[in-house]
């Protein structure tokens, strides 16, 4: 027993190794996390609290993030920012905004801005928790109204598309359970969970994330846990356990999966990106506490395109990273 576990504990020091030295080294083809590029860049990032909150400035003026808390993206040069602190979605183009002016208009009033995700269509979906509403920003009418006026969400956070059938997965924290709804009209399909500690019952669930094969993970948050369901909404599996060591759990926020099924989970407390396989192994992490670059202040949601660029809402640094996936590769997959 004693030499099983001796060989388990090397394995792990050497996967380590093995990912913590391609990335310095890059040597031998070996997978590696790179960074790529913040925004804003370090020269705009404001220090004082006092000066981020809440601004909204046009003109010659500049908008600066105040608590940005989720990223969705298109590529390293198109993406939007739900910043939390100020109550708007910006839209980042060639490193400086380029939010459609009807946005600003119809942003008033979101304090808890959380979840986002975009249709095929283009359309975008945003979660409010405190207006516990789902709404929908329709870039052909130039508006943005409630997806339904009679859903009734218990502090509706993650929100994701699933491809598969046309449908918004909403993670309700408050009722400890997923709504999944027709995409078109907002129309509740079908629930799935409850409070529990039982594979399919949740605690405090949050963000959420579907892959392209219509599987979703969901951050089982208070069960310190991810568990995975199909696109039917029956569960899979589920991985994780409350720890302050890597592998482990502390406060799992964002997650979101590369192109070979790799799964990458934000944690607050640990200030890293912690990355599994599928089966739940663990594989390595990037970052940990800091100002600089590729390290973190309580990150909360990251995005993964379909170039494996990363990005993550690095929130109490008031910015967002951008990172890439290179010599990626399915590692220990079923």
């Amino acid at each position: 027993m004693f030499r099983k576990f001796c060989l388990i504990l090397v394995f792990l020091v050497l996967s380590s190794f093995y990912f913590v030295f391609a990335q310095d080294n890059k040597y031998s083809g070996a997978p590696y996390v790179r960074w790529v590029s913040q925004y804003p860049s370090k020269e705009k990032v404001e220090t004082k609290f006092s000066k981020r909150i809440g601004r909204i400035l046009f003109g010659k003026e500049e908008f600066v993030l105040s608590k940005p808390f989720n990223v969705l993206a298109q590529n390293p040069n198109e993406f939007w920012v739900l910043d939390q602190g100020s109550g708007v979605i910006v839209k980042i183009k060639d490193k400086s905004i380029q939010t459609p002016k009807f946005i600003y208009k119809h942003l008033k009033g979101f304090s808890s801005l959380v979840g986002i995700c975009m249709s095929p269509d283009g359309s975008i979906f945003f979660t409010d928790s405190h207006l516990k509403s789902v709404y929908k920003i329709d870039f052909n009418k130039k508006k943005i109204l409630p997806i339904s006026k009679t859903l009734d969400l218990n502090q509706p956070t993650g929100i994701a598309y699933s491809k598969e059938n046309n449908q918004l997965w909403v993670v309700e924290t408050g009722a400890h359970r997923i709504s999944v709804l027709n995409a078109d009209n907002g129309q509740l399909i079908k629930k799935i969970g409850g409070r529990g500690t039982v594979n399919g019952a949740f605690n405090f669930p949050t963000f959420i994330w579907i892959d392209d094969q219509g599987y979703v993970y969901i951050v089982d948050s208070m069960n310190f846990r991810i568990q995975i369901f199909s696109s039917q909404g029956e569960f899979i599996s589920t991985f994780g356990q409350i720890g302050d060591a890597s592998g482990y759990m502390a406060r799992p926020k964002g997650i979101a999966t590369d192109t070979f099924g790799n799964i990458y989970i934000t944690d607050a407390l640990f200030h890293v990106v912690q990355v599994f396989d599928q089966a739940g192994n663990f594989l390595y992490r990037f970052g940990e506490q800091g100002k600089g670059k590729a390290q973190f202040w309580m990150p909360t949601g990251i995005y993964i395109d379909e170039q494996n660029y990363i990005y993550v809402a690095d929130s109490y640094n008031t910015r967002v990273q951008i990172f890439q996936l290179v010599n990626g590769k399915a590692l220990n997959k079923k």
